[in-house]
C-alpha cells in the first residue's frame, strides 16, 4: 500500500467528525433562540472552526481514496460534488452567521438548508459504501437483484460456471464487486473480468490453485483483514466452498458441466446440499425473457458520451438499466436516443433530474419498460399519459411530482403494473382512499405505513 492509498483509507474514519460536528452545531444554533441556552453561542463559533477544519481533511482523503476507482465514478463525482458544495455553504455560514442571527427566518432556512445538504452528502456517501439507495431500499424502491434464479433439473447436466460458481458470486460477491462497485478494481460478475483479475493480480492460478488470490482470500480466517466476503457480509457455505475449490482444482472451465469434470463423493455431497439451500428458496417471482443480441459498442458510446450509465440487469442477460445522472444534453433529446434501443432497454431510472412533462414525448415508444423511476422531477399528470402505453410496465415510482390522482388512475389498468411508489405528490387523503377501492393488480405506497415492499423479480432467459 502507497502512502496515498493509506492517506485515502483514513476517510471512512476522518468522515463522521465533521457530520457529528455539523449537527451539533445546527441543534446548537437552534437552540440559541431560547433564553436558557443563549450561551451555547459563545462556543458555536469554534465549534464550527473545527468541523470546517475535518470537513476539509474528510475531503483530501476522500479525493484520494477515490483515486483508487474502486467504486461507479458517477457516484463518485457527485458524492465529491455534494460534499464540496456542503463544506462551502458551512464555511460561508461561519462568516455570515452573526448578519444571519439578526434576521431570524433567514437564519431558520439557512439551517435547514445545512441540514439537508448534509445529510444528502451522508446519504451518497452511503450508496458508495453499502450501495445504490442503501438509505430509500424497503421504503421507495426495492433493490435490484443481480442473481440469477438457481433452476437445475439435473445436478450432473448444471454447467459449473455458469449454474453453480456464477451463481455464488452474484449472491456473496457482486454487490462489492460488481457493475455498480469495483472494489479493488475487482469485477466478479461475468467471465470476461474473472479471467482479468484485479488490482492484486489474477484471480485464478490453475497450476497452483492455493496460490489464486480468489482461493486465499475465501480460505482466511474471517477475522483476517483481507477475508472475503468481508465478516460482517453473508459467508459462502461449506458447499460453497467446496465447489469453488473442485472448480478451480479441476482447472477452472468456464464451459464444463458437473459430469464432465468427475466429481467424487465429497463433491458429490456439497452438489446435492447446494441443490436443495438455494433450488427450493422462493426467493422471488421468476419471469422469463426473450434473448436479444448484446448492444452494439458504438450505440453504448454514444449514449454514454450523453451521460447515460448503462448497467446490464443480470450477467447472462442483454437487457439494461439507463440511468440520467448527468445527462450533458436535453433530456428530451436523450430520451429520443434512448427510444432507437427500445428492445434493449427495461429499466429507467431519471431520480432527481430536471425532467419535465414535455421530455418524455418518447417514453411511449420504449415498449419493454418494466421499471420506471420518475421520483423528484417536475412532472405531471402529462408525463403519465405516455406510461399508459407501457403494457410490461411493473413498477413506477413517482415520489415527490406533481402528479395527482388523476394521473395516477390512468394507470391502474396497465395489466402487468404491481406497484406504484407515491409519498410527496398531490393526491389528497380522500383522493388516496379513493384510489385503493379501485380493483387493480397494482398496490399503492403512500410512506405512510411500515408495509413491506415485494422484492424485485428474479430473471432467468427463456430456455432454448
Amino acid at each position: 500500500m502507497n502512502l496515498i492509498e493509506l492517506i485515502g483509507r483514513f476517510h471512512p474514519i476522518l468522515v463522521h467528525l465533521p457530520i457529528g460536528i455539523f449537527v451539533l452545531v445546527i441543534v446548537m444554533d437552534g437552540l440559541t433562540r431560547f433564553d436558557k441556552f443563549a450561551y451555547f453561542s459563545a462556543s458555536i463559533r469554534l465549534i464550527l472552526g473545527i468541523g470546517i477544519v475535518s470537513a476539509i481533511l474528510s475531503l483530501v482523503t476522500g479525493y484520494t481514496l477515490s483515486l483508487e476507482e474502486s467504486n461507479n465514478q458517477d457516484l463518485v463525482d457527485n458524492h465529491q460534488w455534494t460534499a464540496i458544495g456542503t463544506t462551502a455553504l458551512f464555511t460561508a455560514y461561519y462568516f455570515l452567521r452573526q448578519k444571519l442571527i439578526a434576521k431570524r427566518l433567514a437564519h431558520t432556512y439557512t439551517l435547514l438548508l445545512l441540514l439537508v445538504m448534509l445529510a444528502w452528502t451522508g446519504h451518497q456517501g452511503g450508496s458508495l459504501t453499502h450501495g445504490e439507495g442503501f438509505l430509500t431500499e424497503g421504503i421507495f424502491e426495492t433493490k435490484t437483484a443481480t442473481e440469477t434464479q438457481l433452476n437445475i433439473k439435473d445436478i450432473n447436466q448444471a454447467l459449473v460456471y455458469k449454474d453453480l460458481v456464477q451463481y455464488t458470486l452474484n449472491q456473496k460477491c457482486v454487490q462489492c464487486h460488481g457493475a455498480e462497485k469495483q472494489k479493488g478494481k475487482l469485477r466478479l460478475d461475468d467471465l470476461t473480468w474473472i479471467k482479468a483479475g484485479g488490482k492484486n493480480g489474477n484471480l485464478i492460478n490453475t497450476s497452483n490453485p492455493a496460490d489464486g488470490e480468489l482461493i486465499k482470500r475465501i480460505l482466511m480466517d474471517d477475522i483476517e483483514e483481507h477475508h472475503m466476503p468481508p465478516k460482517e457480509k453473508t459467508q459462502l457455505t461449506d458447499a460453497e466452498l467446496v465447489i469453488l475449490q473442485w472448480w478451480i482444482n479441476a482447472g477452472a472451465s468456464f464451459d464444463k458441466s458437473v459430469a464432465a469434470l468427475t466429481p467424487d463423493a465429497k463433491v458429490m455431497k456439497a452438489l446435492a446440499s447446494f441443490k436443495a439451500e438455494n433450488q427450493n428458496q422462493e426467493k422471488a417471482i421468476i419471469k422469463t425473457r426473450e434473448s436479444i443480441k448484446p448492444l452494439e459498442k458504438k450505440i453504448q458510446e454514444k449514449l454514454e458520451k450523453m451521460g447515460w450509465v448503462i448497467s446490464p440487469v443480470a450477467s447472462d442477460d442483454n437487457h439494461i438499466r439507463l440511468t440520467g445522472y448527468n445527462i450533458e444534453i436535453s433530456l428530451k433529446d436523450a430520451l429520443a436516443s434512448a427510444a432507437e434501443i427500445s428492445e434493449h432497454v427495461i429499466e429507467l431510472k431519471l431520480s432527481f433530474s430536471a425532467l419535465q412533462d414535455n421530455d418524455l414525448n418518447n417514453l411511449s415508444k420504449l415498449k419493454n419498460l418494466e421499471k420506471l423511476w420518475l421520483d423528484h422531477t417536475g412532472i405531471a399528470d402529462n408525463a403519465l399519459k405516455q406510461a399508459t402505453a407501457l403494457n410490461n410496465l411493473e413498477y413506477l415510482n413517482i415520489v415527490g411530482t406533481k402528479t395527482t390522482a388523476s394521473g395516477v388512475k390512468n394507470l391502474m389498468n396497465l395489466p402487468k403494473l404491481k406497484m406504484i411508489y407515491l409519498q410527496g405528490t398531490k393526491i389528497t387523503a380522500e383522493e388516496k382512499l379513493a384510489l385503493e377501492s379501485i380493483k387493480s393488480n397494482a398496490k399503492l405506497y403512500f410512506g405512510d405505513s411500515m408495509k413491506s415492499a415485494i422484492t424485485d423479480t428474479l430473471f432467468v432467459k427463456k430456455a432454448e
